[in-house]
């Protein structure tokens, strides 16, 4: 098992400052590791203090011109490149930018939002399940500003294994932005910087981003391969390691980092609850730190066997964002009850980290909007104008209807595919010349930083955990709302129902969208199968695809070893009480009773 020595991270702070010394670039660099335990901050003499987040939208809004510690936004990237890579496939913070953006490849007008859309905003510093100190700890570690999509993060490997990452802020006056023009080479100055310093520990070529796709795109990893070699392994006068409130004591200098797989870094193996193979999170002791328990309506046995069922799925399952192709999915499963409280997690081996924190926000999105009640609890974390604009719709708004109060009050099954549908800032995503999505900010201020009511509903916890003395907050939400770590919207999370009933949720997360999707939706048609009860998928009249949503979307050839195709149906997926043991809520009956005439664009886009 593989770990970051403090001499490795002595080496990788030393040769960073040296090349930023040698650009004439001061830098603030950060290394983690693996679980995103915080191993250094150095910064050199006349580095920045602080950075402005700006994507270059002039009309602001959402976290654009927030002025934030470059120490923050340092140890973002490198929790990023840790976070995002395993050993089947090595992203940098450019990845992240690539798959974040509203159109993918970005700057591509009519073409849909990234695969990975709204991703950042998760490992946030508030929220209870990623854990926050400055002494170390099990994971995963929170992150300052969640994942970063600015250019100057990468993983860090030993023997083929990925056991941490690189953070590098530089110059006098820089940005936290992201790359919106991705098809030229640019010379980013802090991705020279990180890749220099991280040479010696850099992935295998064969899984760096570039040689994964995502839909038939290759991906992007690096502009900065003509690295400065040779750097020097001493650390340049001219600096010191920083205290990061909350994150890592300068005293400490260089530490060593944890052995992922052990029990000191949070995520090992679990024995004695899930399939053998299974990873969990679990305490320094090995004790499991979520282990099935009941919920209303779910016996712990029922969460145990919709872990498994789903593990199975994903073992069986043809990966897509993982080299050698015909690899098997690695993903994280979390079950929620229907008010988004935890009641399993489990994970195969090699899982990237970033997608515990994501299974979870899946699945609790996918149960809180899924309620009778979505609307009220989302007004109780929302202000009034927040609320008139996503629910009443403005001149701006493609289809006013989604976004009636009604529609989150009815009881309609979303799951977070279906929120994501109307989460983009084009409805249909892809259609630019439409008007926003309904839970969406509208354009122009629309930006990555200021994706709409996702990040507006986890903004306080967020803006009070930057607070210079970097308090550790257990809810991002303003008030109880079944979401504390906020929520995600892009496939993988699916409402679970008995006998019609919204009981709760599972979220996956880890690999391509498609196969995050059919994970937990076979995971919750297997189980339903096996146990019996009235436990399965929510009643096809009730699904957001009847309001023209896509519901899943399961990939094509989907299982190795075999050519079974179709595996999520309509007849093959059971149902929790049955199409019409359900009266169509009042939203639908509305829809129905006039709907709209699509376009052909609009008939393609929702395919």
């Amino acid at each position: 098992m593989q770990r970051l020595e403090s001499t490795d991270v002595q080496r990788v702070v030393a040769r960073a400052a040296d090349v930023a010394q040698r650009l004439r670039q001061p830098a603030t660099i950060a290394v983690v590791d693996r679980v995103g335990n915080v191993l250094a901050v150095f910064q050199a003499s006349g580095a920045a203090g602080t950075v402005r987040i700006s994507s270059g939208v002039s009309s602001g809004g959402g976290l654009e011109g927030l002025v934030v510690p470059s120490t923050a936004a340092a140890i973002a990237k490198a929790v990023t490149g840790a976070y995002l890579s395993s050993s089947g496939q090595a992203f940098s913070t450019r990845t992240a930018s690539y798959i974040v953006q509203d159109h993918f490849p970005p700057g591509i007008r009519n073409v849909p939002s990234g695969p990975l859309y709204g991703v950042q905003f998760s490992q946030l510093p508030c929220g209870d399940l990623v854990q926050g100190g400055s002494a170390m700890g099990i994971g995963p570690r929170r992150s300052p500003l969640g994942l970063s999509a600015d250019p100057g993060g990468f993983p860090l490997y030993k023997g083929g294994t990925v056991v941490g990452g690189i953070g590098v802020m530089a110059g006098s006056a820089p940005t936290y932005s992201l790359d919106t023009f991705p098809f030229d080479f640019d010379a980013d100055p802090e991705e020279i910087i990180a890749q220099s310093a991280g040479s010696a520990f850099a992935p295998p070529e064969c899984i760096r981003a570039e040689r994964v796709t995502a839909g038939g795109v290759s991906l992007r990893y690096s502009d900065a391969d003509s690295r400065l070699e040779n750097s020097n392994a001493v650390l340049p006068s001219g600096g010191s390691f920083v205290d990061v409130p909350g994150y890592y004591l300068a005293s400490d200098g260089a530490r060593t980092g944890r052995v992922f797989g052990l029990p000191e870094s949070g995520i090992a193996p679990e024995r004695f609850n899930l399939m053998g193979n299974a990873f969990g999170l679990v305490q320094p002791d090995g004790s499991n730190r979520f282990p099935p328990v009941a919920g209303i309506s779910l016996a712990a046995d029922d969460v145990r066997a919709l872990l498994d069922q789903a593990l199975e799925v994903a073992n069986a399952a043809r990966a897509q964002i993982r080299i050698p192709l015909g690899s098997p999915a690695q993903v994280t499963v979390s079950v929620v009850d229907a008010d988004g409280r935890v009641l399993g997690i489990g994970r195969t081996p090699d899982a990237p980290v970033f997608g515990i924190d994501v299974s979870l926000q899946k699945a609790r999105a996918a149960a809180l909007f899924s309620r009778t009640d979505a609307a009220q609890r989302i007004a109780l974390s929302s202000s009034p104008a927040q609320m008139s604009f996503y629910f009443n719709g403005d001149s701006r708004s493609a289809v006013p209807f989604f976004a009636r109060p009604s529609v989150f009050a009815d009881g309609m099954a979303f799951t977070s595919r279906a929120l994501g549908n109307i989460a983009r800032p084009a409805f249909p995503d892809g259609i630019d010349a439409r008007g926003r999505g309904p839970l969406s900010s509208s354009r122009p201020g629309w930006s990555a930083f200021n994706t709409g009511l996702q990040l507006d509903l986890v903004f306080p916890g967020l803006a009070a955990s930057l607070a210079p003395s970097g308090p550790i907050i257990n809810r991002c939400t303003s008030a109880p709302m079944g979401a504390d770590n906020g929520i995600q919207i892009f496939p993988g999370g699916v409402p679970l129902y008995r006998n019609g009933v919204l009981i709760g949720a599972v979220g996956v997360s880890g690999d391509g969208v498609d196969q995050d999707d059919m994970i937990a939706f076979l995971g919750i048609s297997r189980t339903g199968a096996w146990r019996g009860g009235g436990l399965g998928h929510a009643p096809l009249a009730r699904r957001a695809d009847q309001l023209g949503l896509r519901y899943v979307q399961c990939p094509q050839s989907p299982f190795n070893g075999s050519d079974e195709q179709n595996v999520c149906g309509s007849g093959d997926l059971p149902t929790s009480g049955g199409a019409s043991s359900t009266a169509l809520p009042s939203a639908l009956r509305t829809l129905r009773a006039s709907p709209p005439a699509p376009s052909r664009f609009e008939r393609e886009a929702q395919r």
